[in-house]
């Protein structure tokens, strides 16, 4: 028996799924994972088309690798965990996925974020409203109703056409998409306005066209500088973080391994069935993040770091023939309110960010820094990130310290050499 473990987030309509710590056994009808086991109403261990729900209903076709007309274990996971149905002699190969029809003035963007996001109110709908005035209406943003893929699949998503525009989260193309990353080095970026720009520069300078092959890279984003937030104590020592139980995923679980941290890997908008059952005592966030997901009522300590623990690196791409396809008035257009112009959005999540500071403290947060001993001890730890990074850089041909350094410099301009 073996045994897969694999966390994956789809956010849509306010809907969460997550398929956790599935065992995939070799029966001829693998295990259910978790959460598509609770909708098995007659415990046959499938998912039949009326007992799906969510993200299944609309990649029921597309998870039906065998076209039984259900869906086993093995199918589900694989979806999620972004593998494709095998290829038969008879079927050749799966037919590609179709999104919704939409005109031809419309670009449909694949939404998994809630709407109440400051994601979405501060950079997407933002940038939304302005190529539609930019193109004077021309060209309009529509949003997909639920995502059509699961967050781990956004980039490739968008590649094959089934929306034409999305957004995705660089840890889940690590390898491929490894430029823009270097906003996730911690102790960077005090502002989320500042990491959006100097990343945009950064890749700009360095990227390789390997990078968003496919696509049109129109915006990166990184959200405010992340804390380290907790409900037991103030951390006076690097030793304080040793019997914190974290809830961490992405780029953010190399950190809180590094901190000594017994770390879960699920994503923030689940922590509060985390806290309230006591699986974690804390987690990195923003304070905004800390409001969004209702975590205040847990959360009594704020650990802040200079820079941020590190960040999560966001993309926000057009279908490269789509984008093509458009006349070149409308292309200049859509790029006029791009490219560093999110750093004006971002600028929206920033003042977000100062009101929510204001709002988590009056809750009772307290934010107390490191004593200098634990913050040296701690940046001692994380000096191990960088030259990761470094050396994954130079698997695409980037010289990676000439990046960093670069990236540094441009915050520093951004941030008025502070």
């Amino acid at each position: 028996m073996r045994y897969l473990s694999k966390i994956v987030s789809l956010l849509g309509l306010g809907l969460f799924v997550i398929f956790s710590a599935a065992t995939i056994s070799q029966a001829a009808d693998p295990e259910l994972p978790p959460l598509a086991k609770m909708r098995d109403a007659n415990k046959n261990n499938r998912i039949e088309r009326s007992e799906a729900a969510g993200p299944l209903v609309g990649n029921f076709d597309t998870m039906d690798c065998d076209k039984s007309g259900n869906l086993d274990g093995k199918e589900i996971l694989g979806f999620f965990q972004g593998v494709d149905c095998p290829k038969t002699a008879t079927s050749g190969q799966v037919k590609k996925q179709v999104g919704p029809a939409r005109t031809t003035n419309e670009l449909l963007f694949n939404l998994y974020l809630p709407r109440t996001t400051s994601m979405f109110t501060k950079i997407v709908r933002p940038w939304s409203e302005a190529v539609a005035k930019s193109t004077h209406g021309a060209i309009k943003i529509k949003f997909s109703a639920s995502s059509l893929a699961p967050i781990n699949r956004q980039l490739r998503m968008v590649v094959t056409g089934v929306a034409d525009a999305g957004m995705g989260i660089h840890h889940f193309t690590r390898r491929k998409t490894v430029t823009a990353r270097v906003s996730e080095l911690p102790f960077s970026a005090r502002s989320s306005r500042a990491a959006s720009i100097a990343a945009w520069r950064t890749v700009q300078k360095f990227a390789k066209p390997s990078e968003y092959k496919g696509v049109k890279l129109v915006g990166l984003v990184s959200p405010p500088p992340t804390l380290i937030f907790n409900s037991k104590k103030v951390i006076k020592s690097i030793r304080g973080f040793r019997s914190l139980k974290v809830l961490a995923v992405g780029s953010l679980v190399q950190p809180a391994k590094l901190m000594g941290s017994a770390v879960v890997t699920i994503p923030l908008p689940f922590a509060y069935e985390q806290f309230s059952r006591g699986v974690v005592d804390g987690t990195f966030s923003n304070f905004g993040g800390i409001l969004e997901f209702r975590l205040v009522k847990f959360v009594k300590f704020a650990t802040p770091v200079p820079g941020g623990v590190g960040n999560t690196s966001i993309f926000l791409v057009i279908n490269k023939k789509k984008f093509d396809g458009l006349v070149a008035s409308q292309r200049e257009a859509i790029m006029r309110i791009s490219g560093e112009k999110f750093g004006d959005y971002s600028a929206g999540w920033d003042k977000n960010e100062k009101a929510a500071v204001i709002k988590a403290k009056a809750a009772g947060i307290i934010e107390i820094p490191l004593p200098a001993k634990a913050l040296q001890d701690l940046s001692i730890r994380w000096s191990a990130i960088e030259p990761k990074w470094i050396a994954d850089a130079a698997k695409l041909g980037i010289d990676g310290k000439a990046a960093v350094a670069f990236y540094r410099r441009e915050l520093a301009k951004l941030e008025g050499g502070k």
